[in-house]
């Protein structure tokens, strides 16, 4: 199990290089596309387009990284709230966790039938396959799962920030 957290976390190494990188091109490109707009008055078609996709995939692929570094939501407020026994907080977290898993899978079916669908349509402004955006959902729910399993085998989250790319 110690080598499949292994490889989990070196794909979320390259995860955190991925978002890095597509948050950088977004930069760059939504700032040449102000410039080109109001400096050389010819506007990119395609800038908006891009960026939409970047960010569709930053999200995806953070939602698996926010998993995996326990930085989403918790069920700690309510153990706070109601002084839960240690053995029911087991207990709520494994049916949160399991819970979880069902909902990625079910996410995870239903976005490998939509990219089927939209593997022939073609995207308005870069001509790309839609299938290359969508692919972002069944990849980061992918990745969402394979973090849950990890987090629930190691026990109480990392308390890594996920921050530091390189």
């Amino acid at each position: 199990m110690k080598i499949f957290i292994n490889i989990i976390d070196k794909i979320n190494f390259l995860m955190k290089v991925l978002i890095g990188t597509f948050t950088a091109a977004a930069l760059v490109v939504m700032f040449w596309q102000i410039v080109s707009r109001y400096a050389f008055n010819a506007p990119l078609s395609w800038s908006d387009e891009f960026v939409r996709y970047l960010l569709v995939w930053i999200t995806f692929v953070g939602a698996a990284l926010a998993v995996r570094y326990s930085k989403l939501i918790k069920l700690d407020f309510i153990f706070n709230l109601f002084k839960i026994s240690n053995g029911i907080k087991m207990i709520i977290r494994g049916l949160a966790n399991v819970l979880s898993i069902i909902f990625c899978l079910i996410i995870l079916r239903y976005s490998l039938e939509i990219l089927e669908i939209v593997h022939n349509q073609k995207s308005s402004s870069m001509q790309i396959p839609m299938s290359i955006p969508y692919l972002a959902i069944p990849f980061g729910t992918l990745m969402m799962l394979l973090n849950i399993i990890v987090v629930w085998v190691e026990g109480e989250p990392e308390s890594d920030d996920g921050e530091g790319l390189i």
